[in-house]
């Protein structure tokens, strides 16, 4: 029972930050899409600074949702009523669906202004290092201890 009420409680933050990742992410770039300048109106270098400085900004916004989610997990399946061998990959795709749905749409809406973005450039490299973040989290969690200490739950 206590490993369905666990991945019941992953699928309900997954879907919370599915709505939420856009909007956190976009406050999260806005600093590199301000130093990139305008589309069509900025030189390669300045877009390239500003795709990084998003880049950053995101990605430690969203490790922040994956570090809590591997914490979460990690605490649940200690216990010995949570078969963790099945949390696990759902802990997986509720931290990587929410950042695919959004790169995703992001993607579709630079397609639709036929403009480069520096949020949307770095959202690609959000992806990757989220996908990482993720592993490197549940195989070496004091990683995720030092610059996440302050997340709930974390132990």
């Amino acid at each position: 029972m206590k490993t369905i009420f666990s991945i019941v409680m992953l699928i309900i933050f997954g879907v919370i930050v599915s709505f939420l990742s856009l909007y956190l992410l976009n406050i999260a770039g806005l600093p590199g899409a301000l130093l990139a300048g305008a589309p069509g109106k900025h030189s390669k270098r300045r877009f390239i600074f500003g795709s990084i400085v998003s880049a950053l900004g995101q990605s430690y916004v969203y490790l922040t949702f994956t570090a809590f989610i591997v914490n979460w997990t990690m605490l649940a399946a200690r216990r010995e009523d949570v078969v963790g061998f099945v949390v696990w990959p759902v802990a997986f795709f509720a931290v990587f669906i929410p950042i695919w749905l959004a790169h995703g749409r992001a993607n579709t809406e630079a397609r639709e202004q036929k403009s480069r973005n520096a949020q949307v450039e770095a959202l690609g490299f959000t992806f990757l290092v989220s996908l990482l973040g993720f592993f490197v989290f549940a195989f070496v969690p004091s990683v995720m201890r030092a610059a996440w200490g302050w997340l709930p739950y974390m132990k």
